[in-house]
């Protein structure tokens, strides 16, 4: 009994050993790979549409199907529809099904039946189903669109093989400039100097999610005549050895009667393309390669280790190939302390010049007076030149006034007009522009928009007024019909394109803002203006249900840096950088109120994170929008928040 008993447990044992071996000899690696992950990647292919029945064409296409769990997203992007042959295409752009149930079946893997729904500017609302199927890395779906406005169905077949497993967008990782290495030419004879000098570089840009465009390069001809070629847009894929080009074409674009096919590779940051010239008569095929060369050129990062260096210098954004650097120095600091070592952290493959030279590390630099530095690409063919200067960092901004010192007289366009000073500003300055350039508007003699009261609750006050100022289209600015008066902690900048940046809020702010308190009173004007479009400033229309109001706010904002970032008239109540806002529910006021109202927190305050924090008073609460009431007075007096 007891041999029985054994011999059972030794069956029973090798049964299990050779189960599990069979298991692992199943598989290779243990478990079994997920259904969506194994379906997961690019397919190449045809894309057939028809419009309830009409053939409109075939095209080369990708579609990328991206792991989800158990479910996959299938993505059509760049997807154009073109209903009439005379016209242009209808961008539908991307249409992309998320959360795809997929099964699989006898070997053949199903995509189930999803909808997603698509606003389309002309098209109005897209319906779009998705079917499909896999099998052996080969894909067909079948998508129908149902166009409202057409009241049609648009059907989308494709067919398409895999081609990698990896579903992402190569267009950014290869757009550079690719330095000419050599360039070969056959079928013509031009001079051998002008094939020497010509095409010192390609400019690849990125066009789309897997395309790119080649900027427009001049390519010679018969006769040393100079063609233009530029890519719009052509498909590109991941192989095994790199990037392949896919074939593409196009017209000179000063000359319809050259014709362009262009296709290529890139493997190793090593770019090889084709480009086959004709005219019908003659044609001429080049072989370029080139280097990947990088384009950026940015000072990332500058530092400075010194004493009388309170922070460390802040960059600004580039504009037009320009940016600013702000060095902040201690109070008292002499213009000898300011011979500085700065130290650059900037673009990879990129070099920085200081007067036309390559900087020296470790070399002292002058900073008492404003000075440049350069950064030129690795490729050469872009650069950015940063203005440096020193400045104060304003730490001790009491954020309080009662309006009873010296007001500055200050003159811009020619008009004179009074600022509170001592860091407060108002919207006067917007004032003098319309004054000096439309005077037929809003006439120079007229009243400002703020002025200092002698009726103010202790002392002075400042006035504020919402101003008739006409509204006129007016080129590149938009003259509005109400222009508000705003007094506010900050600086205005006329901005002509778009006014509402004019207005810098804040200054840096180091404590936790508890209440934001003053006194205030407050006529409104008579006729109330809307304007619909902030964007048309001079566009408006009477709306007599509305009756204007004040605004008086005091906000709290993170910032990146103190030198550059602000919030103006366009997200002073809307920019996700808001921290805590403290807003008066004014109204009509015929005598002086007081009020004190506390911040609420959005965000908890972090004493290590950069703040600012700026009081804006109004005489339209809408003013930011160009609307309220001409007439409308707001009159207030010592304004304060406290900690």
């Amino acid at each position: 009994m007891k041999k029985n008993l054994l011999f059972l447990l030794m069956l029973i044992c090798s049964m299990s050993l050779f189960t599990a071996c069979n298991d692992d000899d199943d598989n290779g690696k243990g478990e079994e790979t997920p259904l969506a992950q194994q379906i997961a990647g690019t397919y190449s292919g045809n894309l057939e549409v028809s419009l309830d029945g009409t053939d409109l064409g075939t095209s080369k296409q990708h579609i990328y199907v991206k792991d989800a769990g158990n479910v996959v997203s299938v993505e059509l992007k760049d997807f154009s529809i073109q209903l009439e042959a005379d016209k242009d295409p209808f961008n539908v752009e991307d249409i992309t099904f998320s959360n795809v149930p997929v099964e699989d079946v006898e070997g053949i893997v199903q995509f189930k039946e999803t909808k997603v729904t698509i606003n389309h500017a002309t098209l109005g609302e897209l319906q779009a189903t998705l079917v499909g199927t896999e099998v052996s890395n080969k894909i067909d779906l079948d998508i129908t669109v149902y166009a409202s406005t057409l009241k049609k169905n648009i059907k989308v077949l494709f067919t398409g093989d895999k081609i990698n497993s990896e579903p992402k967008d190569f267009a950014g990782e290869i757009a550079s400039w690719y330095s000419r290495e050599d360039l070969k030419l056959t079928g013509i004879e031009i001079d051998p100097e002008l094939l020497q000098s010509s095409v010192k570089g390609i400019s690849i840009v990125r066009a789309g999610y897997n395309k790119i465009g080649i900027a427009s390069t001049v390519f010679y001809f018969v006769g040393d005549k100079g063609k233009y070629l530029e890519i719009k847009s052509m498909d590109i894929q991941k192989t095994q050895n790199g990037i392949e080009l896919l074939e593409a074409t196009a017209v000179s674009k000063y000359d319809k009667k050259v014709n362009f096919v262009v296709s290529g590779a890139i493997v190793d940051n090593q770019l090889t393309l084709n480009v086959t010239m004709s005219d019908g008569t003659d044609k001429a095929e080049y072989v370029f390669t080139g280097s990947y060369k990088r384009t950026d050129a940015a000072i990332v990062k500058m530092t400075i280790n010194s004493d009388v260096v309170v922070l460390q210098p802040e960059i600004s954004e580039v504009s037009s190939n320009k940016a600013k650097i702000v060095i902040y120095k201690k109070a008292g600091t002499s213009d000898e302390q300011l011979s500085l070592v700065p130290e650059f952290e900037i673009s990879s493959g990129a070099t920085l010049y200081y007067k036309n030279e390559p900087y020296v590390k470790g070399t002292a630099i002058d900073f008492s007076k404003e000075q440049e530095f350069k950064v030129t690409a690795e490729s050469g063919q872009t650069s950015v030149t940063y203005t440096v200067n020193t400045a104060e960092l304003v730490q001790d901004f009491s954020f309080a006034s009662n309006f009873d010192g010296k007001w500055e007289q200050k003159t811009s366009m020619g008009i004179s007009f009074d600022e509170p000073g001592a860091g407060w500003s108002t919207s006067n300055e917007g004032v003098a522009y319309i004054k000096g350039m439309f005077p037929n508007l809003y006439a120079p003699e007229k009243t400002n928009a703020v002025v200092v009261s002698e009726d103010g609750k202790t002392g002075k006050a400042a006035r504020l007024e919402s101003l008739d100022t006409t509204g006129m289209d007016a080129w590149i600015t938009s003259v509005p019909k109400v222009t508000s008066g705003s007094v506010f902690s900050g600086t205005f900048v006329v901005d002509p394109i778009n006014t509402l940046k004019s207005t810098k809020f804040g200054y840096p702010c180091f404590k936790k803002p508890v209440a934001f308190k003053g006194s205030y009173k407050f006529t409104a004007g008579a006729t109330y203006y809307t304007c619909p479009d902030p964007s048309k400033a001079h566009i408006f229309e009477k709306d007599d249900t509305k009756k204007d109001l004040p605004a008086m706010n005091a906000v709290l904002y993170e910032v990146n840096n103190y030198a550059f970032d602000f919030l103006d008239g366009t997200n002073l109540l809307t920019s996700d950088k808001i921290v805590a806002i403290a807003s008066v529910d004014g109204k009509e006021q015929a005598e002086y109120t007081d009020f004190s109202v506390d911040f609420k927190f959005s965000k908890s305050f972090d004493p290590a994170k950069k703040y600012k924090l700026a009081i804006v008073c109004s005489s339209s609460k809408d003013g930011d929008k160009f609307s309220g009431a001409p007439g409308s007075v707001l009159y207030v007096d010592d304004l304060e928040v406290t900690f």
